[in-house]
């Protein structure tokens, strides 16, 4: 039987909603979405990624300035964009909390392991109401290794107690799924876009199969 489930956080558990950070966004800065977001990675590409809270909050701040240096924004407005919480966008999918706390009340841990560039996982799940149902969860930069690295699953493995062969692990990339399986889990390939699952071929289109899945 299972003992953990290990699960990826964008795509699986929650996604982004484009359209609050859109609004906030648009009152404080004259640059569009995309284009921000498209800064914001090659800001990270080269700087690196934050490994903690303190240096994620001087990453932002950073980041902040010089996007409203270039654009000419005042210090106020600075000030505010470097107050937005990203978290509040963070949303779970429609069948996400009901299985979690399924999952809770089997004799299982949970473990969220995520290739996620910031330091502030553990917020995200909070701000998205799933932090309760959380035992562990690792994002890259701050365990210093990315999925589908070995040591990413390891890391996660080894502060839920657990081995490879008593884990069931849920990704939507595919490369990560194959890691998992490299170092001996079950895993299966989260397709949100698919009509139905596809269990014999470990294939989700959601997560609500998982605590039928565990066999507890």
């Amino acid at each position: 039987m299972v003992e953990a489930v290990i699960l990826d956080r964008d795509g699986v558990l929650t996604y982004f909603d484009l359209e609050v950070a859109a609004v906030h966004l648009a009152q404080l800065i004259p640059m569009p979405l995309h284009q921000l977001a498209e800064r914001w990675f090659a800001w990270g590409s080269h700087h690196g990624a934050p490994q903690n809270l303190a240096q994620e909050q001087q990453f932002f701040q950073e980041f902040w300035l010089e996007i409203c240096q270039e654009l000419g924004l005042p210090e106020a407005i600075r000030q505010q964009l470097v107050a937005f919480d990203y978290t509040v966008c963070v949303r779970p999918y429609p069948e996400v909390t009901q299985v979690l706390a399924a999952l809770d009340k089997q004799p299982v841990r949970i473990g969220v392991l995520s290739n996620f560039a910031l330091a502030s996982l553990e917020a995200s799940l909070e701000a998205a109401g799933l932090a309760r149902y959380i035992d562990v969860a690792c994002a890259a930069p701050v365990i210093g290794a990315a999925k589908p690295a070995p040591a990413a699953y390891l890391t996660v493995m080894e502060r839920l107690g657990v081995d490879p062969t008593d884990c069931l692990f849920v990704d939507d990339e595919e490369i990560c799924v194959e890691g998992a399986r490299a170092v001996g889990m079950r895993a299966y390939l989260m397709d949100r876009q698919r009509p139905d699952h596809d269990l014999a071929a470990h294939i989700l289109r959601d997560l609500t199969p998982l605590p039928h899945l565990t066999g507890h």
